[in-house]
């Protein structure tokens, strides 16, 4: 279940890459490429969540997921570049761990 951190993270990092006010990229990555691989990610992290809850939970995580990663990559990316590389380093290694420990890999 923990492994859907990274797709939902990723979803919401390009959604985030795509805005003229990101200042992680030197321009905005293309909407168009951007938004269906995000839309692909997220039908990912939903497909990982529908494996490990029901349907109606999965989706309401899948949502909380989503709702707490934009706001969060926005705000981190306000700072260094640094720190938003850390986080998502720090995601991504934290599921892993967790899902490991849950017995999910």
């Amino acid at each position: 279940m923990f492994l859907s951190f990274i797709p939902a993270w990723l979803a919401c990092f390009l959604l985030f890459g795509t805005s003229q006010r990101q200042t992680v990229f030197v321009k905005p990555l293309p909407v168009i490429i951007s938004r269906v691989v995000a839309v692909i990610l997220l039908c990912a992290m939903l497909s990982q969540l529908f494996l490990y809850l029901p349907t109606v939970s999965a989706l309401i995580t899948g949502f909380a997921l989503v709702c707490c990663f934009l706001p969060l990559i926005t705000l981190i990316s306000a700072y260094k570049k640094y720190y938003l590389v850390f986080a998502s380093f720090l995601v991504c290694v934290l599921s892993i761990v967790l899902s490991v420990f849950e017995g999910g890999l």
